[in-house]
């Protein structure tokens, strides 16, 4: 299946001109290793881009539900209960889930593809798969994944988890829910908005936490595509 038809009318091929995936799939056929691996790669390659377009879907749907019982509740003190609740956190339980999956299926990919002195093997986690990075991959990858670490913020440390601790993707899969709640922005100004409680950071708003976790995933998968491209160019 080409990426083509993976991409074809979704709600990520719309938001991108830029789809990630694009390049490498295209030069998989030049890839070193068995046939067998190059396809498996694409096949990979394929399956963690549709999971993209499935997080990028449930991303804006979580936005929109929670955009329509904020318009209709009280301002002053929303209450999301039922069935609102059940739309809502359903979206933003998928949400961080389809990007944690996009993310586990295309490290089997890159697993095959990064280039020397990464330590070519089978990879599915992408957790995993970021830890031999930092010991032994490309720079760039190294350098951005420190980074990314450092922050409880970032995308890495919210899918993946930091140092120590659970990642969020962690504990809504087997310890609680989205952690979801709404509050004043500004002290004194009456209306609460939808806010995201993230462990050892500052809460932050819906909108925000949604573009960090989705841009940054994105962002991500196409800073490992360039080194598995120059992997598969120069190895």
């Amino acid at each position: 299946m080409s990426l083509d038809v993976v991409y074809g009318g979704t709600a990520l091929a719309k938001a991108l001109s830029d789809l990630p995936g694009m390049e490498l799939y295209q030069l998989l056929d030049r890839a070193s290793g068995s046939a067998s691996e190059r396809e498996l790669a694409k096949r990979k390659l394929a399956q963690s881009c549709g999971k993209l377009c499935l997080m990028w879907q449930a991303s804006e749907w979580a936005l929109e539900a929670e955009q329509d019982f904020w318009s209709s509740t009280i301002k002053e003190a929303p209450v999301l209960l039922g069935d609102e609740a059940v739309r809502v956190r359903y979206h933003l339980e998928a949400f961080v889930l389809f990007a944690r999956s996009a993310l586990d299926i295309g490290a089997r990919a890159f697993g095959l593809l990064l280039p020397k002195p990464f330590p070519r093997g089978r990879f599915d986690s992408f957790n995993d798969l970021t830890k031999v990075v930092q010991e032994s991959g490309p720079a760039s990858l190294r350098h951005a994944i420190t980074t990314l670490r450092g922050s409880s913020q970032s995308w890495l440390s919210i899918l993946c988890g930091k140092e120590r601790g659970r990642a969020l993707r962690d504990k809504i899969s087997h310890q609680t829910e989205f952690p979801l709640f709404y509050a004043e922005i500004h002290q004194g100004s009456e209306k609460e908005y939808a806010m995201v409680a993230i462990d050892g950071a500052p809460s932050v708003r819906l909108p925000d936490f949604v573009a960090t976790v989705r841009v940054g995933v994105v962002d991500g998968f196409r800073q490992f595509e360039n080194a598995a491209v120059d992997g598969v160019i120069n190895r």
